[in-house]
């Protein structure tokens, strides 16, 4: 099964996220240096740009899997109170999230993964450790440290694993409010990123020559360079504080 540590581009990915970059870099090019030769100094970062895609992609995934999560355990404390048992439950689960999500959802290629290994006997417990140390997420975690405990000391098993999926569900609700709270947020630190770039475009385009004390000498290359940087840190300040607001 895939480790969410790591995201792995497809081909078509591959070929969208180059013609994106190939157009941010000329655009780059354009607008900072009025020079195509500047390509060659910024086509190296190119695997960069790949990175910051994939880590973003990877925390939607990780969005996904944390929502369809909280639903899959619901299924099973649902199924365990209604009478299966434990192994049962988790085949209930996987029957009812395919029908909400589709075979091809995160959680249901994970349930069919974990189904398809208590077949051949392997215990629960350690496919879902398994499921918990590839996904990385900290409720996931949790809810293997208190179904483990449950199993194995007895008492309340169904009364300690509904009361653990209601707080998960009510913290994994919390973060979904607080995601969409911040929508606007992201919004607004989207368009605040290509206001620069439009302005610029605007005087190029209206006032021909306005910069052209800036491109093709030294000094100018130096003072495009730094505000290229200003405006990378600022963007990668910004991004940082939209992630740390999620944590909050």
């Amino acid at each position: 099964m895939r480790d969410y540590h790591v995201y792995h581009f497809c081909l078509r990915e591959y070929i969208q996220f180059l013609l994106e970059a190939v157009v941010l870099i000329l655009l780059v090019c354009y607008l900072f240096y009025h020079s195509l030769f500047a390509v060659v100094l910024i086509l190296p970062f190119y695997p960069i740009f790949l990175k910051i895609k994939a880590k973003r992609l990877l925390e939607q995934e990780k969005q996904q899997l944390c929502s369809q999560f909280k639903e899959t355990i619901s299924s099973v404390a649902a199924a365990l109170n209604a009478g299966y048992s434990v192994e049962n439950a988790w085949r209930e689960a996987k029957t009812e999230m395919a029908q909400l999500y589709g075979e091809q959802a995160l959680m249901v290629q994970e349930l069919q993964h974990i189904l398809a290994h208590l077949s051949m006997n392997v215990p629960l417990e350690d496919l879902l450790y398994d499921f918990a140390r590839r996904s990385d997420m900290e409720d996931v975690s949790s809810f293997c440290q208190v179904f483990f405990f449950a199993k194995r000391s007895g008492g309340d098993f169904i009364g300690i694993i509904r009361a653990t999926t209601e707080r998960i569900g009510q913290k994994i609700e919390l973060q979904d409010q607080l995601a969409a709270d911040l929508a606007s947020r992201r919004l607004e630190s989207r368009i605040m990123n290509v206001v620069p770039f439009v302005i610029l475009l605007y005087l190029n385009v209206t006032s021909p020559g306005y910069f052209d004390i800036l491109y093709g000498n030294i000094s100018g290359i130096c003072i495009m360079s730094v505000c290229l940087i200003v405006y990378l840190a600022a963007y990668a300040m910004s991004e940082q504080m939209l992630r740390q607001s999620l944590r909050i």
